[in-house]
């Protein structure tokens, strides 16, 4: 019995480290030595800034005062009507981006709604991944940088739509989960058919204990955990409740050396910001 005891403490004990290493930064960033380096930002804009045209438009401001290589952008909405943000005026206010992919899952006559990466170096090789779902999808491209190849594969993936709290809530997280897993799994094939080193970014709307975020993980490098020692790293906060389900993650010779929260309340998630190195 005694025997058993211990058996069962050593098992719990084993499974809370795991737990914490899956939700807590366990690394400090290790010294940068590497020749060649690349900066991605993703963000889930909710509805790009509520569709405000670029002047009044808070996303589009913050992104403007950005500094990084990459932005990996969700929930993108833009309007054929010039009282709305429309896609012409999206791309003027992110000039500095020569490189565009606009994926749109939503496209009619009056908007369109989907994903958008803003590149500083070319991208090639564009494709949309697409699901059994209503607006989410992945876009995958690839990225020509420092005479390499970076395969990108940008996620919105299927969301909970918890807006109302009523009687459908136990059957909404059970579809939005069941669609989930579906989406993991193609992505993990996506994951293993990589030619390239391989980015995979976006919101995932699931926490890292999750089957979704371990089957797409596999054995890729989780930027935020292996650079910040006992952080947590929330992207989502709602009604005082904080949750991490915006990732960048990168194959294993690919390797951050810096990863963080942008704390800003533009939308109902948090920018997460990182730099990759590799020789």
């Amino acid at each position: 019995m005694k025997k058993l005891s211990w058996i069962v403490g050593l098992s719990v004990l084993g499974a809370l480290i795991w737990a914490v290493m899956h939700l807590v930064g366990w690394r400090k960033p290790v010294e940068d030595t590497y020749s060649k380096h690349l900066s991605i930002l993703t963000y889930n804009t909710h509805r790009m800034g509520e569709f405000l045209n670029p002047d009044k438009n808070r996303v589009i401001l913050y992104l403007q005062r950005q500094n990084a290589d990459i932005l990996c952008l969700q929930e993108v909405e833009v309007y054929k009507e010039d009282r709305y943000l429309t896609l012409r005026e999206l791309r003027e206010a992110l000039h500095d981006y020569p490189y565009t992919y606009f994926d749109f899952s939503v496209y009619n006559k009056r908007r369109q709604f989907g994903n958008a990466v803003f590149s500083k170096y070319p991208l090639i090789n564009k494709q949309t991944i697409r699901y059994r779902s209503r607006a989410n999808i992945s876009s995958q491209c690839d990225i020509v940088v420092h005479g390499d190849t970076i395969r990108l594969i940008t996620n919105h993936l299927e969301s909970n739509r918890l807006e109302n709290l009523d009687s459908t809530f136990i059957n909404k997280l059970d579809t939005a989960r069941s669609i989930r897993r579906e989406q993991a799994k193609v992505l993990r094939l996506a994951r293993k058919k990589s030619p390239y080193p391989l980015l995979m970014v976006g919101d995932f709307n699931d926490i890292a204990l999750s089957y979704t975020y371990l089957i797409v993980k596999g054995w890729m490098r989780d930027a935020f955990l292996e650079t910040n020692l006992g952080h947590l790293g929330n992207t989502y906060e709602r009604r005082g409740l904080g949750i991490r389900i915006d990732y960048i993650l990168t194959s294993r010779d690919l390797h951050p050396t810096e990863c963080h929260v942008d704390r800003v309340n533009y939308s109902d998630h948090y920018p997460l910001i990182a730099t990759v190195g590799w020789d």
